[in-house]
C-alpha cells in the first residue's frame, strides 16, 4: 500500500506542514469545528491518510493552483476547491510526472556519494505505489476572490486570487495566526509566465500591501526554504523589483541553476526536454530566468504588458 509516513512540522497549534518528500508542501489548518487542507501534492503516498492522523474535523479541500505537483492526490475527497481559471483538467493525474519527479527527489536525497551510500532506500514510498487516479466523479466548487472559509472560534481562512504562476493562483490568509499560504505565487526560484509581468507584479504588490496581517508567508515548497520555516522576508520584495525592472525593459537573462541538485546526473530523455522546455499544458516555454540575489524569476519576454 502507499505510505503514509510524510514528513510532518506541526508550526503552530492547528498548523501543520505536511512534505511530500520534497516534491511539494500541503497544509492543513484546524479550527475547532473544521479543517482546511490546502493542496494535495503529487499524489505520491497516502495523503489522506496522514490528515485523518493529524485532525478528525471534517476536512474542506482547496487548490492553489492547478499544476500536477499539487492535485495529485485530490481523487481521495468527494470535493474540492479551485479558481475557474485553473479549473481545466483538473482531476486529471500524471502518474509518469510522478514517478519521474518522485525519482529525482530520490536521487537527489542520496547526494553525489558513491558506492555503498546508493544501496541505501533513504525515501519512505514504492514508486511502484504511485497509483493512478480512480474513475469517479469529484465535486468541483469555484474559489472566487475575498472568499471566507469559517473553521469556528474565529479561524476564518481568506481566499485571494495572486495570478502569475497560473492563471488562476490563489492565496490563503490566516489572519487570526497572521500567516500567508502562498502556494507558487511566490518562492526564491519562482516562475511567472502564465499571464503578463504586469499582471503578475499587480498582485504580488496586493500581497505586500497586505502585509499589516500577515507576519510570515509560506509557499508550497520547501525546496528554497527548511521545512516548517517561512520563506525569508526578502524573497517578496525581491521579486517585485525583479518584475518592475523586466517593465523598464531591463532584463538580463541568467542561466538557471539545476533545482533538482547539481550532482544530478541527468538522462538523454531530460537533456532533450531540457533543450525543448514545455509549458504544464504542453506549450513550447519562452521561459527567460532573471535573478537578483538569490531570487530567481522565470518570465516569458515576449508577454510583459497587459493588453489595452
Amino acid at each position: 500500500m502507499p505510505t503514509n509516513l510524510f514528513p510532518v512540522v506541526q508550526i503552530r497549534k492547528g498548523f501543520w506542514e505536511i512534505d511530500e518528500f520534497e516534491i511539494s508542501s500541503c497544509f492543513l489548518i484546524e479550527g475547532p469545528e473544521k479543517a482546511l487542507l490546502i493542496d494535495t501534492g503529487q499524489g505520491v503516498g497516502d495523503l489522506r491518510s496522514c490528515v485523518e492522523m493529524l485532525t478528525d474535523k471534517p476536512v474542506t479541500v482547496v487548490l492553489t493552483h492547478n499544476h500536477a505537483d499539487h492535485i495529485g492526490n485530490v481523487y481521495q475527497w468527494d470535493e474540492v476547491w479551485i479558481h475557474p481559471n485553473d479549473r481545466p483538467g483538473l482531476t486529471r493525474k500524471d502518474v509518469e510526472r510522478a514517478k519521474n519527479s518522485a525519482a529525482k527527489i530520490a536521487k537527489r536525497q542520496k547526494g553525489c556519494f558513491d558506492g555503498v551510500y546508493k544501496m541505501f532506500k533513504l525515501e519512505p514510498y514504492d514508486l511502484n505505489e504511485v497509483l493512478p487516479s480512480p474513475e469517479k466523479e469529484i465535486v468541483i466548487h469555484d474559489l472566487e476572490d475575498g472568499m471566507r472559509f469559517d473553521l469556528g472560534g474565529g479561524r476564518i481562512i481568506t481566499c485571494y486570487e495572486c495570478f502569475g504562476h497560473s492563471k488562476g493562483e490563489v492565496v490563503f490568509l490566516d489572519e487570526q495566526e497572521r500567516i500567508l499560504i502562498a502556494g507558487d505565487s511566490l518562492n526564491y526560484n519562482l516562475g511567472v509566465s502564465a499571464v503578463p509581468v504586469e499582471t503578475t507584479l499587480r498582485f504580488l504588490k496586493r500581497l505586500q500591501s497586505m502585509s499589516d496581517r500577515y507576519d510570515c508567508i509560506y509557499n508550497n515548497h520547501h525546496d528554497m526554504r527548511p521545512l516548517g520555516a517561512p520563506l525569508d522576508d526578502d524573497c517578496l520584495p525581491t521579486a517585485i523589483a525583479i518584475l518592475e525592472d523586466a517593465m523598464k525593459g531591463i532584463i538580463i537573462p541568467v542561466q538557471e541553476p539545476n533545482f533538482w541538485g547539481q550532482d544530478l546526473p541527468m538522462s538523454q530523455e531530460d537533456i532533450e526536454a531540457n533543450k525543448h522546455p514545455k509549458m504544464g499544458d504542453g506549450r513550447p516555454s519562452n521561459r527567460t530566468t532573471l535573478r537578483r540575489g538569490r531570487n530567481f524569476v522565470g518570465i516569458d519576454v515576449n508577454n510583459i504588458f497587459e493588453e489595452k
